[in-house]
């Protein structure tokens, strides 16, 4: 119990840290003028610091597999990333930060609902219920209840 109490921590942190990036970088998009610029300089920020950690040992070293022995879609993730730090750079200034995570964080949830449903993109499939469909719900519910000022 303590180990998955520790990952939902560490889980819940890295989420505040998002909160706190977007934040961050809504400033520099003031200055840079563009979310665009403001994104590049962010994922630059981003690869180095993953740079050092790899570089460190601190995690497994891996190595890159030949592009035809995975599926051509499991190499093209970032793409996502791109799109929600530019959206979430437009939207912060005009929505604020509580109301854009919580329609990021519904829609995580209903795409999460699907994956797991359908195992699409190979992820382990875990059937729709009741309670999971009504815990995305109250999610959407609280994301629509946050966008009123």
């Amino acid at each position: 119990m303590f180990n998955r109490f520790v990952l939902f921590f560490v889980v819940a942190l890295g989420g505040a840290g998002l909160t706190i990036q977007m934040a961050w970088n809504a400033r520099l998009r003031a200055g840079t003028g563009s979310p665009v610029l403001t994104t590049i300089i962010s994922v630059s920020i981003t690869l180095l610091s993953l740079a050092l950690v790899w570089a460190s040992g601190a995690t497994d070293r891996g190595s890159i597999p030949p592009f035809h022995s995975l599926p051509k879609w499991a190499w093209f993730g970032g793409v996502f990333a791109a799109y929600y730090l530019v959206a979430s750079l437009i939207a912060i200034p005009k929505l604020g930060a509580a109301a854009v995570f919580s329609l990021v964080i519904g829609g995580q949830m209903v795409a999460a609902l699907i994956l797991d449903s359908t195992g699409a993109f190979e992820v382990a499939q875990i059937p729709l219920s009741t309670p999971r469909v009504l815990g995305t719900g109250l999610v959407i519910i609280g994301a629509i209840l946050l966008q009123s000022r």
